[in-house]
């Protein structure tokens, strides 16, 4: 993308936000250019996020271990979820269990990226049908509803997205600062921002996504 293109982004995506009335940065810079990762890549990470949130549901750590190894998934993993699968449920901390918990709101953004769902509502959390649109390891589903994933959105779109929740992360943090509550809620966005920042950087490590604002 041009420089100018990048602004144009920039500069659309702030007008959206002053509609919704919420606070802006018009001194934010703009992102770096798209290097997105291949449609296998995201729905490798897509598969083992759905098969890891089953654990913040007290699922055992081991069903979810074989799960993953059954369907050729441990390359997908970081190192953080190897170290989780190497867990019994009761050495699970509290932060681990509510990492994997908000892993919901992050696949929700994967599953836009790979049109399974048309919209990403910075208002909403994700759909109470996201359940059924993904395997259900409790019933022992395979990976078919995410191995016959065909398709991308294009680069253009997805910039444009994670730019725009770059801009409502800003929001989120500054309010935060400010000691008044933002009308939107910040794990949310957080959570989704992180996913599209690795889909657009496949040199990007998932444990340390850069989430500066």
């Amino acid at each position: 993308m041009t420089e100018e293109q990048k602004i144009k982004v920039r500069e659309l995506n702030n007008q959206i936000i002053q509609n919704k009335n919420y606070r802006f940065n018009s001194w934010l810079p703009v992102l770096e250019d798209p290097n997105t990762r291949s449609l296998e890549d995201t729905k490798g990470r897509m598969s083992v996020m759905n098969a890891l949130i089953n654990i913040s549901f007290e699922a055992p750590i081991s069903y979810i271990r074989k799960w993953i190894e059954k369907h050729n998934l441990t390359s997908h993993l970081s190192n953080w979820e190897n170290e989780i699968l190497l867990k019994d449920n009761e050495e699970l901390t509290d932060y681990e269990l509510n990492s994997l918990r908000w892993y919901l709101e992050g696949l929700w953004a994967l599953m836009w990226a790979t049109k399974m769902i048309a919209d990403l509502d910075e208002t909403q959390w994700c759909g109470e049908n996201m359940a059924i649109m993904l395997p259900n390891l409790e019933q022992e589903e395979r990976n078919e509803k995410i191995d016959q994933l065909s398709e991308l959105k294009t680069d253009d779109e997805i910039y444009h997205m994670l730019d725009l929740y770059y801009r409502f992360h800003w929001y989120c943090v500054d309010e935060r600062i400010k000691g008044v509550e933002a009308k939107i809620n910040e794990g949310l966005v957080y959570e989704r921002r992180k996913a599209l920042e690795w889909l657009m950087n496949k040199e990007s490590d998932w444990d340390d996504i850069e989430m500066g604002t």
